[in-house]
């Protein structure tokens, strides 16, 4: 019961297969919808065996944070001006700019929920 009432407030939850198989230090983007109608990219990060979600979008000029290796192991990448972002709280390291969007994440059996 207290999990339907939190969900009114985190909005729509989207499971998604097979994230217990993201190795550690590496994202995955996925695609939530389909983006001709207002769907998404989101980018799922292991960092310290934990999964995170960030908004694929990136917040300074629009350009799109990649999946594969994390650098350093633990920053998701934006090629456009090589912007690293901290999947735990979205924030960028070094530079001026927004915060990337997070999505709560809840991982269980080897598949993850992800409110959007």
């Amino acid at each position: 019961m207290f999990d339907r009432l939190l969900s009114l407030f985190r909005g729509r939850s989207v499971r998604i297969q097979g994230t217990g198989k993201l190795p550690e230090g590496y994202a995955r983007k996925i695609d939530i919808g389909d983006p001709l109608a207002g769907g998404r990219q989101v980018v799922l990060c292991r960092v310290d065996g934990e999964l995170h979600a960030l908004d694929a979008l990136c917040p300074h000029e629009g350009g799109r944070i990649v999946d594969g290796p994390l650098m350093e192991g633990r920053f998701a990448l934006c090629p456009l001006h090589n912007y690293k972002f901290d999947p735990k709280t979205g924030a960028v390291e070094g530079r001026l700019c927004k915060n990337a969007k997070r999505y709560t994440v809840r991982e269980k059996d080897g598949d993850c929920e992800l409110w959007v």
